[in-house]
């Protein structure tokens, strides 16, 4: 029994020294340098060496933080491009960038689709489409919109951003994929 009990003290002073770097642990990491801790308390120190120290827990003040545009080289001149920030709740919501638009001519004056369709997209709309409209004559330039939700408020908000009328789909058109339907005439002024 002789050979035991070296064993058992030196099993005793590896918990005492396992004691101590776990005392000195805490202590690190809730002092500041400065003989405090960083919560503005003096640390917590255990002077027992049959238990593990007792350990603090602080509860950090909340922090806001916003996410900044970043700034990546994406061109071999040494251009930039700027990522922008994930949209927030407010402009996610917004049916202007939702709302899918298709532009369709209804006149024979070249490209005028084309060219509203650009101007539509400069100001924020989502134009999915460009075409023409052969099937049938429509007596002014309509935003067309369907009960979906964000539609009406498009179409109303196009119309008058752009000089145009707005209404309900008509039989013709109501069966066609969701979103709003602008049938351009020779009465479109783009500069309205």
């Amino acid at each position: 029994m002789q050979g035991a009990r070296p064993v058992r003290t030196a099993g005793f002073v590896l918990i005492g020294v396992a004691v101590v770097a776990v005392g000195l642990g805490v202590f690190a990491l809730t002092s500041n340098g400065s003989g405090q801790a960083a919560n503005g308390r003096p640390p917590v120190t255990s002077t027992t060496t049959a238990a593990p120290p007792a350990t603090t827990t602080t509860h950090p003040k909340p922090t806001t933080t916003t996410q900044a545009p970043t700034t990546t080289p994406s061109y071999p001149s040494g251009q930039t491009t700027t990522v922008a920030p994930p949209p927030t709740s407010a402009t996610a919501a917004s049916p202007l960038r939702t709302v899918d638009i298709r532009v369709y001519n209804n006149s024979l004056i070249h490209d005028l689709a084309a060219n509203a369709a650009q101007d539509f997209r400069n100001a924020g709309y989502n134009v999915v489409f460009v075409g023409a409209y052969p099937q049938g004559i429509i007596p002014h330039s309509t935003a067309y919109y369907t009960s979906a939700p964000g539609e009406q408020q498009v179409a109303t908000q196009l119309a008058q951003q752009f000089g145009m009328r707005v209404a309900p789909r008509f039989p013709g058109i109501a069966a066609a994929s969701p979103g709003v339907i602008v049938i351009l005439t020779k009465d479109f002024n783009p500069g309205k």
